[in-house]
């Protein structure tokens, strides 16, 4: 016999080797009959939270001109990282213009 047997491919693939499915339904198919049975009402429809729940989880972050307002004592502020680390290479050259 020439090649691999199925079960040696099933040994060289392990975890990789396809479940068998006994309704050999490709992706597309499977997506008509969920949306088929959804009409019959043989399956729920998916539900996702509102538009009004998912805004008021946002509320109070942004002001009335819609720019995020950060929680107190956050953020990174470079110039005064600089006058505290004085010795870093990167203070000497903080106020140096390069002519």
């Amino acid at each position: 016999m020439k090649g691999y047997s199925r079960e040696d491919i099933k040994r060289i693939l392990g975890s990789s080797w396809p479940v068998f499915d006994p309704t050999h339904e490709t992706g597309n198919q499977m997506r008509k009959r969920k949306g088929r049975e959804m009409r019959e009402g043989k399956r729920p429809y998916p539900t996702y939270p509102s538009k009004e729940s998912r805004i008021a989880d946002t509320s109070g972050k942004f002001d009335e001109n819609g720019q995020y307002i950060y929680p107190e004592g956050s953020g990174f502020n470079y110039v005064q990282w600089l006058k505290d680390n004085p010795d870093s290479t990167e203070a000497s050259s903080y106020g140096n213009k390069v002519s």
